[in-house]
């Protein structure tokens, strides 16, 4: 999470944790096999420069059609749609992984026992909003991976990846095409806003009332843009006051200065206390939810060359955002662990709490979509922020058929994650 953390020297290097996520089982000892079946959607070399994304291959089939209902004297309720089935398991190929193939144990967690992966993560400190990609490297770890995870402020963890001192990084979408990298999975799929108020329930109470965001140009102004749109408003409605930071905004509504305004998600903890108790009455992820906030970036050569080691990375972060959707306790311990302590378990399930309002991980395979990904580009090159090496085609800067791969294990295994 981008504007969870505080700023941290360059590259400090991240600690082991003792402990990692209890959910996914341990990597067996890789079998040998010669001449093991390729999967029905095998993990493909990724998409050099010029070459269109292939379609996603985890989706699941589509739901059976409702049987058609005779007419009748009195107007009968519809029967309920039929459920989609299970998305069909893969075959997958047993044995230890290479840079091209990801093999599989038994269990159908990878078996990347000889995988050596240089993991960054863009995001200063380590602060519990980042625990997603720390557990995300712990369990490539279970999975038999030799992990180095590493934190870096502004662009240093891309940079580094640009001079091969890393294989990948989780890192904004400007500062990952703008180095010249591709973006080849999720890192946080929601921005984490928050649209609060001490008195208000809905938007459409806000009629009349003062708002506040941080700057015209910062994301909760676009945010509170759709809120306003879906409740059938404008800014016409409302009274809108910019505060300069979102700090300031925080600040503000406590002093009672503000009605309602847009916060991080962290800071609903400092609105939620000495009694007081702040609505949730928009998050981003339901007011805009193609904005991202980051996402796994790599070379394309490095892509090219291991599309195995950059699914087995997909996979580690899709089970590590169903912990965080369905397994709160495991989260919070794997927070605090990242933390080294800093931060208690208390404080850690209080912060669970704020970030599960905004979604910022879903776990079904959503945030890579072609028009998704384009709309976050089309918004940062409007804002200025796409330069340089980053002014590229959407088919040069993504390589989604590495994420569409590991969606489909995902979906297909789900005891395995």
């Amino acid at each position: 999470m981008q504007r969870l953390i505080a700023p941290l020297a360059v590259l400090a290097l991240v600690l082991p944790a003792l402990a990692a996520c209890t959910s996914a089982a341990p990597a067996a000892a890789p079998t040998a096999a010669p001449a093991a079946p390729k999967p029905t959607q095998p993990a493909v070399a990724a998409a050099s420069p010029g070459v269109a994304a292939s379609p996603a291959a985890g989706a699941s089939p589509a739901a059976a059609a409702s049987p058609a209902v005779k007419p009748a004297a009195s107007p009968a309720p519809s029967p309920a749609p039929a459920a989609a089935p299970p998305t069909p398991a893969v075959a997958l190929p047993t044995g230890p992984s290479s840079a091209s193939q990801l093999g599989f144990n038994a269990d159908g967690t990878p078996n990347l026992n000889g995988i050596t992966i240089h993991l960054g993560n863009s995001a200063g400190d380590a602060t519990v909003g980042d625990t997603v990609v720390y557990l995300a490297s712990e369990t490539l770890k279970q999975w038999g991976a030799n992990v180095d995870f590493q934190l870096g402020n502004g662009n240093t963890t891309e940079q580094a990846v640009v001079s091969g001192q890393l294989d990948a990084t989780a890192g904004p979408m400007t500062t990952c095409v703008d180095a010249g990298l591709n973006i080849f999975g999720n890192n946080q799929v929601h921005v984490d806003y928050l649209l609060v108020s001490p008195t208000y329930t809905s938007v459409q109470q806000l009629k009349g009332k003062t708002v506040g965001i941080a700057q015209t140009t910062a994301p909760d102004a676009y945010l509170l843009d759709g809120a306003l749109q879906q409740a059938g408003m404008t800014k016409n409605d409302i009274n809108i006051v910019v505060t300069g930071a979102n700090g300031a905004s925080v600040n503000q509504v406590l002093l009672g200065k503000l009605d309602a305004t847009f916060v991080h998600a962290d800071a609903l903890l400092k609105l939620n206390t000495n009694g007081r108790t702040f609505n949730v009455i928009a998050n981003s992820a339901q007011v805009q939810p193609w904005n991202a906030d980051s996402y796994m970036c790599a070379t394309p050569g490095w892509l090219k060359s291991n599309p195995a080691t950059a699914e087995a990375i997909d996979l580690a972060w899709l089970h590590a955002a169903k912990t965080f959707d369905s397994n709160k306790d495991e989260w919070v311990k794997s927070a605090v662990q990242f933390t080294k302590g800093a931060t208690n378990e208390q404080d850690a399930a209080a912060a669970y709490d704020a970030l599960k309002q905004a979604e910022p991980w879903p776990d079904d395979g959503s945030g890579m979509e072609a028009d998704t990904l384009q709309k976050n580009f089309d918004n940062a090159k409007q804002q200025g922020e796409i330069k340089g090496l980053g002014d590229r085609t959407i088919d040069q800067w993504s390589n989604p058929e590495i994420w569409n791969a590991a969606v489909q294990v995902f979906k297909s295994h789900p005891s395995a994650y």
